[in-house]
């Protein structure tokens, strides 16, 4: 790799790793620094939907074999889509615009159902060794040289020409910097969940709701419901875990609709987001209530939404951010992990234009920030907007 530039990227998350994905096939040198202690340590969800800028992206920073491998460890697509009400009963009138692949001018490319987790293995696939866990970001200072040296919990340190921030909604960076723009919490959570295709799902979860995409519209709230089906080859791949076909599915509204008092302390025990569950789906169809009450606890979580009021500007072009460290944003479109990948093959190419002395450090940051703020604040907006269409929720 050239050591003339060199990348320090805080943060091993989607975005991230795509960045890291980039600079390496463009030879530029780079380190991550996440700071959980593994890449399974915690719960971020399950199902993913990458859409068609999310797999250009993935396209333009990945190897062709790794792409291929990323493919083929997407669950089985399927176009069937079902919106029902609680009751099971189907409804013609609603929908989410983000959704369609019809829209004007768009070309029809049908989204790839990706595990989060085997997603991720792919991503630090070949770039392990770069890719530092258990780093805390303690601090950076910036260098007469122009020079940026953050500093870890753990007494380390590092020396980079750029410093990206991709460590996510609660950014350790964007704190530093921009203190008052915490993304604002919207009043609404999402509480989402794995249910394994057992046979005792088979037989008391309702048939449509085992195949393709659910839309559940209910009062305040929406579920959304994906059918995860992996090809036998996946379960034998070496370097990506085991994965068994599972249903993935989220709940999303106001607090209020779920019995949460608004300054409850989120996120909340496996027993309450079980009482909330109970509560909410106590009048809906029997076999719907079924895939929550099949989903084991350690398969639950329960997380506040938030979103970005404005997009940080940084003053120096040796800093910049991708993902929910710069524009978080409701689940509520399907928009935010497509996002982060959109901005890390956008900053690949700055980057890129640095390392070959195309442009200038300062020019090239500033038109990958313009970049985002087109593309990927825009998506904020749109989240929001699908959050009304789903749930009522504030149409900002």
């Amino acid at each position: 790799m050239n050591t003339q530039l060199h990348i320090c990227i805080i943060g091993a998350g989607l975005g991230g790793l795509c960045l890291a994905q980039g600079l390496k096939k463009n030879g530029i040198s780079f380190e991550v620094h996440e700071k959980d202690p593994a890449p399974d340590s915690r719960s971020q969800g399950y199902r993913l939907r990458i859409d068609q800028h999310g797999q250009t992206a993935l396209a333009t920073c990945l190897s062709a074999a790794l792409y291929d491998l990323f493919q083929r460890t997407c669950a089985l697509t399927s176009e069937q889509v079902n919106t029902l009400n609680p009751q099971l009963e189907t409804l013609t009138d609603k929908w989410v615009k983000d959704w369609r692949h019809d829209k004007a001018g768009a070309e029809t490319v049908p989204d790839l159902k990706a595990n989060r987790l085997s997603m991720r293995e792919v991503l630090l696939s070949g770039i392990q060794e770069h890719v530092h866990f258990n780093k805390n970001l303690i601090d950076y200072a910036e260098r007469a040289d122009g020079k940026i040296h953050a500093r870890f919990a753990d007494g380390r340190s590092s020396l980079a020409d750029i410093l990206v921030a991709a460590d996510g909604i609660h950014s350790r960076v964007r704190e530093l910097c921009f203190p008052e723009l915490a993304p604002q919490d919207t009043g609404n959570i999402c509480i989402y969940g794995k249910t394994a295709c057992s046979d005792e799902v088979r037989e008391q979860v309702a048939t449509q709701l085992q195949t393709g995409t659910t839309i559940i519209f209910a009062h305040e709230m929406a579920a959304v419901i994906d059918t995860m089906l992996f090809r036998d080859d996946i379960k034998v791949i070496d370097a990506i875990s085991p994965v068994n076909d599972y249903i993935y599915w989220a709940l999303i509204g106001k607090r209020t609709s779920f019995g949460l008092q608004d300054d409850q302390a989120l996120p909340a025990t496996a027993q309450t987001i079980r009482a909330c569950l109970n509560q909410t789906s106590a009048g809906w169809a029997s076999s719907l209530q079924a895939l929550f009450h099949l989903t084991p606890a350690e398969a639950l979580a329960l997380l506040p939404i938030k979103t970005a009021i404005t997009m940080p500007v940084w003053q120096t072009q040796h800093i910049t951010a991708l993902g929910d460290a710069s524009h978080a944003m409701s689940p509520a479109s399907g928009l935010g992990a497509n996002s982060a990948l959109y901005d890390a093959a956008a900053l690949t190419l700055a980057i890129h234009q640095i390392h070959t002395g195309a442009s200038t450090a300062e020019d090239a940051i500033r038109n990958y920030e313009r970049l985002v703020h087109q593309h990927s604040f825009a998506a904020v907006q749109a989240s929001q907007k699908g959050s009304k269409q789903l749930f009522g929720g504030k149409d900002k």
